[in-house]
């Protein structure tokens, strides 16, 4: 569904070019989750910018579906770490944001959302504004927009991670349960080694500011429950990519 190939992204600086990204390459197949793991400032962000077509890669290809990214897609969805919530709308119009810019008529988008909210546990707060959420609630209220779209990729980037350990723990169970009832690619971006061992199926750690660079690679085992939290192979999952983290650490700089 997602694949990247020698991707390099560039940013101009005062008039100087500067490599945020050289050489990326990974591949997220059809109805699986990967992830995207490695230090601030290595161009995690830039790369989830680029696969849902907000920004322009400098070399190598990006392909979603089979077809070069040059702009947005209607069934790509991106969530951010911030919510990106309009405060003057409810729950329920937030959700419907993506269908409302499609020119989808009152009746037919309520109609969509609805199940959705529902399935969230966002049917009792359908009418709140965001500033009446916690954290871990506006949150849903982002992944229900995004779901609203009908996508075949999600890019999340940093989604859970200003939120508490038990939020965030409830928040990644909901995310599996919606992934394995929907045809639907994910690719989270996330500092938290603990949360990509538990979601994803692949693991691509990332090293090095200025610019960026894939690493290397973790393939995880499933199927995931709960309990794998737990496990001995969630365990042996996390120090196999805690070791590639900090093994490619070393001269990340040089």
């Amino acid at each position: 569904m997602l694949e990247l190939d020698g991707v390099s992204i560039i940013y101009t600086v005062r008039g100087k070019e500067l490599a945020a990204v050289e050489n990326a390459s990974l591949v997220c197949p059809e109805g699986k989750i990967c992830a995207l793991i490695g230090p601030s400032g290595c161009g995690k962000s830039s790369l989830v910018q680029a696969a849902a077509g907000l920004k322009k890669i400098a070399s190598g290809r990006l392909l979603v579906g089979g077809k070069d990214v040059r702009s947005t897609r209607e069934n790509t969805a991106v969530i951010f770490q911030d919510f990106g919530l309009l405060p003057w709308k409810t729950v329920a119009q937030n959700a419907e944001l993506p269908l409302l810019l499609r020119g989808i008529a009152r009746g037919e988008r309520r109609g969509r959302v609805a199940p959705i909210l529902e399935e969230l546990g966002l049917s009792p707060f359908a009418s709140f504004y965001p500033l009446r959420l916690s954290g871990g609630l506006r949150q849903r209220v982002a992944i229900a927009r995004a779901l609203a779209s009908d996508p075949d990729l999600l890019l999340m980037d940093e989604p859970f991670s200003s939120l508490d350990t038990l939020t965030r723990e409830s928040l990644q169970d909901k995310l599996l349960e919606v992934a394995a009832r929907r045809k639907m690619s994910i690719l989270i971006v996330t500092h938290s080694i603990e949360e990509a061992a538990f979601l994803a199926d692949s693991i691509y750690v990332m090293k090095g500011r200025i610019p960026g660079r894939v690493a290397c690679f973790v393939e995880a085992p499933r199927p995931r429950s709960a309990s794998f939290r737990t496990s001995a192979s969630f365990f042996k999952l996390c120090v196999a990519v805690r070791t590639c983290l900090e093994s490619k650490a070393e001269g990340a700089d040089r």
